[in-house]
């Protein structure tokens, strides 16, 4: 069976619970199928590509971006050229269909080359027999820290991120990077903003407030590991070990972890390591460090239990 012929039969369970309600109980899933996408981190559904994922390897992994079916079938891989990679951990998506690509993991909470790169989405097909192999250059490399952090590393650790993503600003036409913290001990996280997006310079961060997220503190709780917006931008998606938060956007501010409109909880032993997260219409891509591609169909409908 060709590539094509796969993608059209494989993404039909995925794909079909965003245009007619499926039963609810059954589980669907995929998986990265290329030994080059060994641990994914960052997740995004493409806005120019239908049908397009993007994803990378976490620390190690190399200045590389991948793109898949969202079945998992590889489509192509880009080497980031003018970029290093130190611990990618998240990307975003702004309107022109640009890529931030964010070398924002901070483990240690002692990073002082803190970046987010944007590049432009590199095309791929579908329909080709064969993965596209290329590069892209880096067009804007765009430093950061937290104005905050006065100790490297700090007695709490809460300097470090998983999360990037795009929104408006009600101060200003346009959108701009947001980023959430992941922190150590307090079961809260962090909401930062981007003030611009030019460089060169290492700019601040701009805090606009922190949220409880909750979580066993014994199981990783209160973690924040990946973010994604709608497309029309009125809701957010905050994913952590434990859980998944979705908040509705806010009319006069980017407060945008004010409005909590629904909460799932995730069975870990099944859900393991989540890092990735992703909206595919009314439903959410979810994607753990084992490559395994989650569907959760109808996200801001009530859910008895945890999911799956």
């Amino acid at each position: 069976m060709n590539r094509r012929a796969l993608f059209v039969v494989a993404a039909a369970g995925l794909l079909g619970a965003c245009s007619g309600r499926q039963d609810e109980t059954r589980v669907e899933t995929a998986k990265y199928a290329s030994e080059v996408i060994r641990e994914p981190s960052g997740l995004l559904v493409s806005r120019k590509q239908p049908g397009v994922l993007w994803t990378h390897n976490d620390s190690g992994g190399g200045p590389v971006l991948f793109a898949t079916t969202v079945t998992g079938q590889l489509l192509g891989e880009f080497t980031v050229e003018g970029a290093t990679a130190i611990d990618w951990e998240s990307l975003a998506q702004d309107e022109e269909g640009h890529l931030y690509i964010g070398d924002i993991g901070n483990n240690e909470n002692k990073r002082r080359d803190l970046v987010v790169y944007r590049v432009s989405e590199p095309a791929v097909s579908l329909v080709a027999p064969t993965p596209v192999k290329g590069s892209v250059p880096v067009e804007v490399r765009i430093p950061f820290y937290y104005a905050e952090q006065k100790a490297f590393p700090p007695a709490v650790a809460v300097f470090d991120s998983e999360a990037l993503f795009w929104a408006q600003r009600p101060d200003r036409p346009g959108g701009t990077l947001y980023l959430l913290s992941k922190e150590r001990g307090t079961l809260r996280t962090a909401l930062y903003r981007f003030d611009h997006l030019d460089g060169p310079d290492a700019q601040p961060l701009v805090r606009l407030g922190d949220r409880e997220v909750g979580g066993d503190p014994t199981r990783f709780g209160g973690m924040v590991t990946a973010a994604d917006t709608t497309p029309d931008g009125e809701l957010l998606a905050v994913l952590t070990y434990h859980a998944v938060f979705i908040f509705r956007r806010p009319e006069d501010s980017d407060q945008y972890l004010d409005k909590l409109v629904n909460r799932i909880d995730l069975d870990q032993s099944v859900t393991k390591q989540c890092e990735g997260i992703a909206w595919l219409g009314d439903a959410l891509l979810i994607t753990n460090e084992d490559g395994v591609i989650f569907h959760l169909p109808y996200a801001l409908e009530p859910r008895e239990g945890t999911f799956p």
